[in-house]
């Protein structure tokens, strides 16, 4: 058995490499270790946030995460002698950096490299003068938390098999398509493909297809060798070069601008709009949609061979109903993302966890994260934050119910049986919801027996309701 170092030290008394690691995660600040040849020995989650990395970067050289950054480079080069070193940089479009490279006398290079967000520097410092909260709403907009796929890999074994399978077909330069429900984190899985094979230097360009009209998206796209300025337009996809082109929402393509389209994924061939003479271009194509394009081209609206050349490799990514173990893991990241804005963390009763844990989340990831950011602006607010997880249970669509709330003339109502009615639905809607009549009577806030007594008289129509959970199979 491995002894600890220091036993008892929170740092120092870990007993194993992995207790270590989760041990760094406790730091606010990102940390690099590395060895003497610049090698990456440990990476905190923070630290790859900042750098907007995935967590798989044990092992790579530091200097090859951004090797087009002066600072980075001069900050690792360690020729100046100083045992601490500060930079400032930003890199790839994201959050102002100040990084600190400390090492001991007796060393050449750095050994330990502290990142920190100056961003979230200064929102500390204004919340601590007594700032107001509203730079927190704007904080978690402009800074929501990557995905942690190293640990999602391990919680869900179908996400880990379309991540491994996307990887395989990335590395062999096949084109993906990418399909889903709405929210379930198709461009984070496109941007981490596009990171297992790329480097800080390959460029990772979206094109929202929904975003163009007809004439736009090809001008967009393929660029103008003459705009309305007389002068030269790149295009999106000359920006792509040597990178990924990530075609979302591929399937809201204008018809008119699918057969240049095809014309490019057949030659390789771009050219720009009013051009003469196309180019061979080294851009990787990964795209993704939530419409069925199979259903589509049936229809005629989506062409079936650029189908066929955009769906070399299908890979669907599960909607968050399935992954049960991700709604808890996410929840914390989010958290923890919010927590570093706010003077007093942010901590989610049980009881609205174990909600989190039982609702089918038809918005998916997107709306776990609409969760948990109005959560964190009420959570002071105990009607408000109520309020909240109540809509979780909100009797929308109950039979018969008047969308306005007017009565018809002469009308009448016996209120027993209204009350009835409404009861009814509302707890059929929670047994929909949350997949059983245990767990619909804990949302509830009632015991199972009465649920099983309210219940008990259901028509058969409303049968399959009760028996159907909430990754729509029965039990």
């Amino acid at each position: 058995m491995t002894q600890e170092l220091w036993p008892g030290h929170p740092l120092f008394g870990a007993p194993t490499p992995d207790d270590a690691t989760d041990r760094l995660e406790l730091l606010d600040d990102g940390i690099l270790c590395l060895a003497p040849d610049g090698t990456i020995l440990s990476a905190n989650a923070e630290a790859c946030r900042i750098l907007d990395q995935s967590t798989d970067i044990v092992g790579q050289r530091a200097d090859d995460l951004l090797p087009d950054v002066v600072q980075w480079r001069d900050l690792l080069s360690g020729g100046d002698g100083q045992h601490r070193r500060d930079v400032v940089f930003r890199a790839r479009g994201g959050p102002q950096i100040m990084a600190t490279a400390r090492r001991r006398a007796e060393q050449s290079a750095p050994e330990v490299i502290i990142l920190r967000d100056v961003e979230t520097i200064r929102h500390r410092r204004e919340r601590a003068g007594g700032g107001n909260a509203d730079s927190n709403v704007r904080f978690l907009s402009a800074n929501r938390t990557r995905p942690d796929f190293a640990t999602q890999r391990r919680l869900c074994p179908d996400l880990n098999r379309m991540l491994s399978r996307g990887e395989r077909a990335t590395r062999e330069g096949m084109r993906i398509l990418i399909t889903g429900e709405s929210g379930v984190g198709k461009s984070e899985v496109a941007r981490f493909l596009h990171s297992s094979v790329a480097d800080a230097r390959d460029p990772f360009i979206v094109v929202n297809c929904a975003s163009y009209a007809d004439t736009q998206f090809a001008e967009a796209l393929f660029g103008q060798e003459k705009g309305p300025d007389g002068e030269l337009r790149p295009g999106l996809l000359e920006q792509a070069e040597g990178g990924t082109l990530f075609l979302d929402e591929v399937g809201e393509i204008p018809l008119s601008a699918q057969a240049r389209l095809l014309g490019f994924l057949e030659d390789g061939l771009a050219m720009r709009i009013g051009g003469l003479q196309g180019r061979l271009a080294n851009v990787r194509v990964i795209a993704a949609t939530n419409r069925d394009l199979r259903q589509m081209v049936r229809e005629g609206r989506f062409r079936a061979d650029l189908y066929f050349r955009l769906a070399v490799i299908v890979l669907t990514v599960p909607p968050l109903r399935d992954m049960p173990a991700l709604i808890g893991h996410l929840t914390d990241r989010f958290l923890q993302t919010f927590n570093q804005r706010r003077r007093t963390p942010m901590i989610l009763p049980a009881r609205y966890r174990d909600l989190l844990e039982d609702y089918s989340f038809p918005g998916n990831i997107r709306e776990l994260l609409n969760i948990v950011q109005k959560a964190a602006i009420f959570v002071d607010d105990a009607e408000s934050i109520d309020a909240i997880f109540a809509d979780l249970l909100a009797p929308m669509d109950i039979p018969g119910a008047a969308g306005d709330g007017a009565l018809p003339a002469g009308a009448m109502f016996d209120l027993r049986s209204e009350l009835r009615r409404y009861e009814s639905a509302l707890i059929d809607k929670a047994i929909r919801i949350h997949g059983s009549k245990r767990k619909a009577a804990k949302a509830l806030g009632v015991n199972i027996g009465t649920i099983v007594r309210k219940t008990a008289d259901a028509p058969d129509s409303a049968a399959p309701d009760a028996t159907t959970n909430k990754r729509g199979t029965t039990t």
